[in-house]
């Protein structure tokens, strides 16, 4: 009897950490793209900012540079 309660309770573990492992995958996933969308939407805040820059006036541009 005591076998079996062991049995069950290594399989229960074995199963938990089955899932336990499978959702930190999932949100180390989300993490990365999430970090990814941050790092292309900086790139393009930027762009952008340049572009305001230089068309409200070409002297600033000279100052930013």
């Amino acid at each position: 009897m005591l076998r079996k309660i062991f049995s069950l309770i290594i399989l229960t573990l074995i199963i938990l950490t089955t899932f336990t492992k499978n959702y930190t995958k999932k949100l180390d996933e989300q993490i990365f793209i999430t970090k990814e969308n941050i790092n292309y939407l900086n790139s393009v805040k930027e762009l952008v900012q340049l572009e305001h820059d230089y068309l409200s006036s070409p002297e600033k541009l000279i100052e930013y540079g």
